[in-house]
């Protein structure tokens, strides 16, 4: 699988920068990735899939993020909404569906910020209302990655009780309304809109989940490794440009582009450590919130030293260093809870780093 996942990178990257560029759907890396059998690392062989275990699905996650960001936010969100279809009870929707998300014969993503990071005070963004044949759904997702491109959308409302639903929102469904994708600082190819939803009605053949108290429960051991996979795959993309640039430094320059180079090569090690340990079921007990910020710091600091050893060149919009550098600011807020934020910025800010029972809710 090696051999493959190196192509695949190389092929990736090939496009990444036209991508972003362009700022359009990103066509033909996405047939890289059916090519590369992508579509089948999260789906279980009885449904033609691969379910990769948690070490190789990192390698390949990274390996995804190293040739093109963008395609590694979609691939992601859509592996984030199968696995809520193979984590639910509904086997007659896992045998509809299942067999033809491997194929890539239909495309779908995730629409749930609005009950993990993108909470709002006050009023659900999306609620749910229960009738006799299953439920309205009104509100809005603020995130979703390539809705313009999918056959439905996971997403999840809260009803009046405070209990949660988990559905599948067909996008040609009456009351649904995509939004134009938004200007992004980086990652535009990925097509990531606001979707809205008025007044749709659900039968239950689009539930996943019935109420309960939460609907996001079930997900998979690597789901808490999946940005920092990205992360680490990035950062991966953002050493290989510094030791283009750095070749020619001597010196204390040359020193400081090893350092960093350096702790690139540890917290990488330090991942590929607890995805092994995730292989033997020790999630529990993996510092995921530090992982994260341990990623998150490193990525700030290969993004300032590739620019600063780019030079002019690394502030044209059409060269990958400022494209790798804009996408590493991505990960200050791709799913970042307060405690990772927080940690994150005492780092930079040199201050200290409160406890996580301290943060706010």
């Amino acid at each position: 699988m090696d051999d493959g996942l190196k192509q695949l990178t190389k092929n990736l990257s090939r496009l990444a920068t036209h991508y972003d560029v362009e700022g359009v759907w990103p066509e033909k890396s996405i047939q890289h990735l059916t090519d590369a059998g992508a579509w089948t690392w999260v789906i279980p062989e009885q449904y033609g899939g691969m379910q990769l275990d948690p070490m190789l699905q990192v390698r390949a996650y990274e390996a995804v993020a190293a040739g093109c960001m963008a395609c590694l936010l979609i691939l992601t969100q859509r592996d984030g909404a199968v696995e809520f279809i193979i984590g639910s009870d509904r086997d007659d929707l896992k045998d509809k569906w299942l067999p033809l998300l491997c194929k890539h014969k239909v495309m779908t993503s995730v629409g749930i910020s609005q009950l993990t990071t993108s909470k709002r005070r006050g009023k659900a963004a999306m609620q749910a209302e229960a009738v006799r044949d299953g439920y309205i759904l009104n509100g809005f997702m603020p995130w979703v990655t390539g809705a313009h491109e999918c056959d439905f959308i996971v997403t999840g409302a809260i009803l009046s009780d405070g209990q949660q639903v988990l559905a599948m929102v067909p996008t040609d469904a009456k009351g649904v309304v995509l939004d134009r994708p938004m200007n992004l600082m980086a990652l535009e190819a990925s097509q990531t809109c606001e979707v809205r939803c008025r007044s749709v009605r659900l039968g239950k053949e689009h539930i996943l989940r019935d109420a309960s108290d939460n609907a996001l429960q079930r997900r998979t051991p690597v789901k808490s490794l999946v940005v920092s996979s990205a992360g680490l795959g990035l950062a991966g993309a953002l050493a290989n440009k510094i030791k283009r640039h750095s070749r020619e430094s001597s010196g204390h320059l040359a020193d400081l582009a090893d350092d960093a180079l350096t702790r690139y090569t540890a917290i990488r090690e330090r991942i590929f450590k607890t995805a092994a340990r995730l292989d033997k079921g020790d999630g529990d007990e993996i510092p995921k919130a530090e992982i994260r910020v341990s990623v998150n710091e490193l990525l700030m600091r290969l993004a300032m030293t590739c620019l600063t050893f780019a030079k002019g060149s690394g502030f044209i919009r059409q060269r990958d260093a400022q494209r790798l550098a804009r996408e590493a600011m991505f990960f200050l807020v791709w799913s970042a809870t307060d405690e990772v934020r927080a940690k994150t910025l005492a780092r930079f800010l040199d201050a200290p780093e409160m406890p996580s029972k301290s943060l706010p809710n």
